[in-house]
């Protein structure tokens, strides 16, 4: 995933702190900058277009793709080369089309139509010049609804345009005036950096951006190293057998035939194969509960190793394992795993 940070120019972040985060960001291979000039609280203009031009000067030194979010009244201003304007209120679906025939652009993810969509197509516009990326939303209680985004990307990935989603930073200095996130999703203004980044990786975006300016370094290597369609759970490992843990440490896939009460991965009984081991039972066998993750053991004969995720509870059989649980705060990512899926723990 080519990810990205945020920053602004002309608020209460230090000139050299952001250029910094730069450098930060580039070692860590993130590719995308993302910056507005519609920030109503910024300081005085002289200052603001100062901070912006030294912000987009060491971008591209860094060889950052840099998202301008722009109005029709301004972007012309700003319409140079290297330069993805992001289109924001006021652009007609000429505007729109014309544009996508001369340069990259992107659109409002969060506002955009079928319509508009429709009108794009029927106009001729260049559609790989365009990709999207959603708002975020400073106010709390007005991000997206998650059903909402979801439709909304679909309707992006029907056509191949590529989608971006914003996170909000927790442990890192938010940005002004309310300084209480700028996640894409309500769900994630509260969440940490890491979580809402293999949230929305769950749901299939194709990049990430930090919206608060200043994350920490944590943050920023939490974002850096999110997998595309994997989901990620953090979870507590309960197995001290070896075998059981080399198997889990592995990427799995969700079998397409959804079962009811579990969620079963296609690869365990394979990947213990590979390892010419047995899994011996554990004792005393206990009832399965909602995120426990479990194995199977040579009790359960050809079926020895598979892995699955309980969705239910279960009672307790000596044939299975329970070898770790997913974080309670996590449980509700299962959710969101699709048959065909990739997943894979981060023990803690």
């Amino acid at each position: 995933m080519q990810n990205g940070i945020s920053i602004y120019a002309g608020l209460d972040y230090d000139s050299e702190a952001n250029l910094s985060l730069i450098d930060s960001a580039a070692a860590l291979g993130f590719k995308r900058l993302f910056t507005s000039v519609q920030i109503p609280e910024t300081s005085a203009a002289e200052t603001f277009q100062e901070d912006l031009e030294d912000i987009l000067a060491t971008a591209v030194i860094n060889g950052f793709e840099i998202i301008l979010d722009v109005n029709a009244k301004n972007f012309s201003q700003y319409d140079m080369d290297g330069i993805t304007l992001r289109l924001d209120d006021g652009f007609t679906s000429e505007q729109v089309a014309e544009l996508s025939r001369k340069r990259k652009i992107q659109l409002n993810a969060s506002t955009v139509t079928e319509e508009l969509l429709d009108a794009l197509i029927e106009r001729k516009a260049d559609f790989k010049n365009i990709t999207a990326l959603h708002n975020f939303y400073p106010h709390p209680w007005t991000g997206l609804d998650t059903y909402f985004f979801d439709n909304q990307n679909r309707i992006l990935h029907d056509l191949g345009i590529e989608v971006g989603a914003f996170v909000p930073s927790k442990d890192g200095k938010r940005r002004l005036p309310l300084q209480e996130g700028l996640p894409t999703l309500e769900d994630c203004r509260n969440f940490s950096t890491d979580l809402s980044a293999r949230f929305l990786a769950a749901l299939g975006v194709d990049f990430i951006i930090i919206g608060d300016g200043q994350p920490t370094q944590e943050e920023l290597q939490a974002v850096a190293t999110v997998q595309k369609d994997e989901v990620i759970f953090q979870a507590e490992l309960l197995s001290n057998d070896l075998i059981t843990t080399e198997i889990l440490s592995r990427t799995f896939t969700r079998r397409k035939d959804v079962a009811k009460s579990v969620i079963r991965a296609v690869e365990g009984r394979q990947y213990l194969k590979e390892t010419g081991e047995k899994i011996p039972p554990e004792e005393p066998s206990i009832q399965r509960s909602f995120g426990d993750v479990t194995i199977d053991n040579e009790n359960f004969g050809r079926y020895a190793g598979e892995v699955q995720i309980i969705q239910d509870v279960l009672p307790a059989d000596g044939r299975v394992n329970i070898a770790a649980h997913i974080l309670d705060e996590e449980i509700f990512l299962t959710g969101y795993l699709k048959p065909g899926q990739r997943f894979s723990f981060k023990f803690i």
